[in-house]
C-alpha cells in the first residue's frame, strides 16, 4: 500500500504541465484580450525595423526573430532599440516580448560575429572535438551572457539532430556523434539553460537526418520509425526530461508517420510529441516562409495548417499574410477559438516564467533614463571648427596672392595665377 501511494504521488507530480503554475495568471490576463491579440501572440516574425514598433502598438505580435544584418550596428544602438521594443511591449501589451536569435555557433551565428571580442562562437562540434561537453557548456554560458547583454531572451538552439556523414546538409551544425553522445550533450546543455532561466529551443524534431536544405526545397525522409525510436528521438526525449521550454519542428516530410504533410504541419508528428513523449512546453514551426513550405501545395493556407496541426508559435518572414490567414480562419470558424486560447495560455505562461526578468530590468532602467550615459554630441563643435578652419585657409590664400602680386608687378595677373606656387595653393 505504501508503494502504491508513492506511485500515485509520482504520477500526479509528473502529469503537471511545464508552465502550469502560471496558467491561472495567464487566464486572468486573457480575459482582457481580443481574439486578434491572442492570435498575434502565436507569431514570431522576422524583425523589420520599418514596422516592428507599429506591430507592438497594435498588440498583435508575440515576438521577433533577429538576423545577422540586425547586428551590423554599434552595441549602444542595438541595445537601445531592443530595450525600446521591450518597453513598448510592456506599455501597450502589458506582456514581455520574445526576442529570438539563432546563435548556434559555427556556420549559424547572429550576434557574436560583430560583438564578441574573440570572433564568432565556434560550432558545438568543434568545441566537443577539442574539450568535450564541458567545453560546450562553458561556451554556451558565455552565449547566454552575450545575448542577455543585448536584451535577447530566446536562443533558437541547440541543434539536437544526429548526423554521422560530413556531406549531410545538417552535419556541421550537429555534434557529429551518435545518439548516446548527442543525448548527453542535449540533456546537459538544456539543463544549463533552464537553470539560468534562459529560453532555449531544441531543433529540428523529429530529427533532420541526411535531408537536404529545407530553406530552398521540399525534402522527403523515408526512414523507418524504428530508426527514430533508436536514434533521432533520444536527444529530444532528454530535452523534455530536462524541461526544455521550446521544441522546433522541421519541414521534412517524414513518411513513416505522415506521407502528406511536412512534420511542421503534421498532426501525427505533433501527437507523437504531445502524447507519446508527453511534451507540454511550446511547439513552434521553423520559418514557414522557407522554400520547403512555399513550394508545398495545399488547399489550405500553410499558417492555418500550422495552427491546426498543433503548433503554439509560428515563425514567419511573411507575417501580415500569415496572420491574416489565421485571423480569417478563426473568424469563419475553420479554426476553433479553443485552439487559439490553449496556445495563447501556454505562451503567456511561458513569458511569465521565463521573460519577466527582462521586463523587471526594463522598468528599472529606461533606454534614456538617468542611469543611461547620454551619448556625447560633437556635431556642432565639428561644424564650427570646420568653418573656422576653412576661413583661416581662405584668408591665408588671399594674403599669399596679394603678396605675390606685389612681388611681380611686371607680370600680368594671369601669369601669376598660373605660376606653380599659386596654382598649388588654389587647387
Amino acid at each position: 500500500m505504501k508503494y502504491l501511494f508513492i506511485l500515485i504521488i509520482l504520477t500526479f507530480c509528473s502529469s503537471s504541465e511545464l508552465f502550469e503554475e502560471y496558467y491561472k495568471e495567464a487566464e486572468e490576463y486573457m480575459k482582457n484580450m481580443t481574439i486578434e491579440e491572442k492570435i498575434g501572440q502565436m507569431f514570431f516574425q522576422r524583425y523589420y525595423e520599418s514596422h516592428a514598433i507599429k506591430d507592438i502598438k497594435n498588440k498583435t505580435i508575440g515576438g521577433f526573430i533577429l538576423f545577422a544584418k540586425d547586428f551590423n550596428y554599434n552595441e549602444t544602438y542595438i541595445k537601445n532599440y531592443i530595450k525600446e521594443m521591450h518597453k513598448l511591449s510592456n506599455e501597450y501589451m502589458k506582456l514581455p516580448l520574445g526576442i529570438a536569435v539563432d546563435e548556434e555557433g559555427g556556420t549559424v551565428v547572429r550576434v557574436s560575429t560583430k560583438h564578441r571580442k574573440e570572433g564568432k562562437f565556434p560550432s558545438p562540434q568543434d568545441i566537443y572535438n577539442e574539450s568535450g561537453i564541458e567545453g560546450i557548456l562553458k561556451i554556451d554560458k558565455e552565449k547566454r551572457d552575450l545575448l542577455k547583454k543585448f536584451y535577447i531572451n530566446v536562443n533558437l538552439a541547440p541543434v539536437a539532430d544526429i548526423s554521422y556523414n560530413s556531406s549531410d546538409f545538417i552535419y556541421n551544425r550537429t555534434l557529429g556523434r551518435g545518439p548516446n553522445e548527442t543525448t548527453e550533450y542535449i540533456a546537459k546543455d538544456v539543463n544549463g539553460y533552464v537553470n539560468d532561466n534562459f529560453t532555449c529551443c531544441v531543433k529540428h524534431f523529429p530529427g533532420y537526418g541526411n535531408n537536404s536544405d529545407t530553406h530552398f526545397n521540399m525534402t522527403i525522409d523515408d526512414r523507418d520509425y524504428d530508426i527514430f525510436l533508436k536514434e533521432d528521438l533520444k536527444p529530444f526525449e532528454a530535452a523534455i526530461t530536462n524541461k526544455v521550454p521550446m521544441i522546433m519542428v522541421s519541414h521534412n516530410i517524414v513518411t513513416c508517420k505522415d506521407k502528406i504533410y511536412p512534420a511542421s504541419l503534421s498532426k501525427e508528428w505533433h501527437n507523437i510529441l504531445r502524447k507519446d513523449l508527453n511534451y507540454t512546453g511550446l511547439i513552434l514551426t521553423d520559418d514557414i516562409s522557407m522554400g520547403a513550405i512555399t513550394k508545398y501545395k495545399s488547399d489550405e493556407p500553410v499558417a492555418v495548417l500550422a495552427v491546426k496541426s498543433g503548433n503554439d508559435i509560428i515563425e514567419t518572414s511573411n507575417y501580415y499574410q500569415h496572420y491574416e490567414d489565421v485571423r480569417k480562419a478563426v473568424e469563419s470558424g475553420d479554426i476553433k477559438e479553443e485552439i487559439i486560447n490553449k496556445a495563447c495560455r501556454r505562451i503567456i505562461a511561458w513569458k511569465l516564467k521565463y521573460l519577466s526578468d527582462i521586463e523587471n530590468e526594463e522598468a528599472e532602467e529606461e533606454p534614456n533614463g538617468d542611469n543611461q550615459e547620454e551619448p556625447k554630441n560633437y556635431s556642432t563643435l565639428i561644424i564650427v571648427c570646420s568653418i573656422f578652419g576653412s576661413l583661416i585657409i581662405i584668408g591665408a590664400i588671399i594674403i599669399l596672392i596679394i603678396y605675390f602680386k606685389k612681388k611681380v608687378t611686371s607680370v600680368d595677373i594671369e601669369s601669376v595665377q598660373n605660376a606653380p606656387e599659386i596654382k598649388g595653393l588654389l587647387s
